[in-house]
């Protein structure tokens, strides 16, 4: 998996019916450390609580879009940003899909339909073959979603480290079909 270039291949902007997935830019940071700043969303991530301004630019600034990360701000067509999605990129691994919503946006579809536009240009660059996700196993809602999406159960194992460290965590997997010729 060659994952610079599927970094290089990856569209900078995403849409959907109700969406727009974008990189993260300084014009987001309040509004990620505001929505990111919640103990629920903090229990289900890797997010540290709590989460501040400084969270947010040291994102922003040096992580969403760096060599590991292609990080896009989830908003909606109005421009109300309402959550993060991206892939990080291991050199040698398979991409793992990983993504949160601000408490105000969950259960009206909106990480289904983002995830599902995020795996469809992943599909179109043609540059790879299989996805992966984790969810932390009591985290029904975002188990349903990875499901909805035809990942499969692969396992479930005990974080060794972050602020996950001894919580038990399902990881997914998603076999990307060849785009039809």
């Amino acid at each position: 998996m060659d994952s610079e270039a599927l970094r290089r291949a990856m569209p900078d902007r995403i849409e959907t019916e109700r969406l727009v997935l974008r990189a993260p830019c300084s014009a987001d940071i309040s509004a990620i450390a505001v929505l990111a700043n919640n103990r629920k969303i903090h229990a289900m991530t890797t997010l540290p609580f709590p989460y501040a301004e400084s969270d947010a630019a040291q994102f922003v600034e040096t992580i969403a879009r760096s060599e590991t990360e292609h990080a896009y701000a989830i908003t909606l067509q109005n421009g109300v940003l309402i959550g993060m999605i991206g892939l990080h990129l291991g050199l040698e691994s398979t991409p793992e899909i990983g993504y949160w919503l601000g408490e105000p946006y969950w259960g009206q579809g909106y990480a289904t339909e983002a995830t599902g536009a995020l795996i469809g240009s992943v599909r179109t660059t043609g540059h790879c073959a299989t996805l992966r996700a984790k969810a932390r196993s009591e985290n029904g809602a975002s188990r349903a979603i990875l499901e909805k999406l035809d990942f499969v159960r692969l396992d479930e194992t005990v974080s060794a480290c972050g602020p996950q460290k001894d919580v038990p965590v399902t990881t997914y997997e998603l076999t990307i079909p060849a785009e039809p010729i």
